[in-house]
């Protein structure tokens, strides 16, 4: 009687453990996905699609499409691979900036040198 408590205990802490260690994590899955959209650059009005959730990940910028690889995703900032026209591959990043309360964000744009404000329009 007292092993069998015991046992129940160990796999019920052994359960709040895997729950508690994968609510902590964050699933870089979910931040690709929320990224991947229609958006609109700050500066001059340019629709940016992003499509980082599908087998084949790119941004078609204005009519321009270039393939991107995801190198990394940690806090918000994802760090991309990009084969720009010259056959080089470039390194752009792209940061979730949240509102004040935490219930939007827009996103910093960084690429070749260059700083842009996108705003989403619409999810994909």
């Amino acid at each position: 009687m007292k092993y069998r408590n015991l046992r129940y205990f160990c796999l019920a802490l052994a359960f709040a453990l895997c729950m508690a260690f994968v609510g902590c994590t964050g699933g870089t899955g979910n931040k690709l996905s929320d990224i991947s959209g229609i958006w609109k650059r700050g500066n001059d009005g340019t629709m940016i699609e992003i499509n980082l959730s599908g087998e084949q990940h790119f941004l078609k910028i204005g009519d321009k499409t270039v393939a991107a690889t995801v190198k990394r995703v940690q806090d918000y900032v994802i760090s991309l691979d990009v084969k720009a026209g010259n056959g080089q591959t470039e390194k752009w990043t792209l940061m979730q900036v949240w509102d004040d309360n935490g219930s939007t964000f827009d996103l910093a744009f960084n690429h070749n040198g260059t700083k842009d404000k996108l705003t989403l329009i619409k999810k994909l």
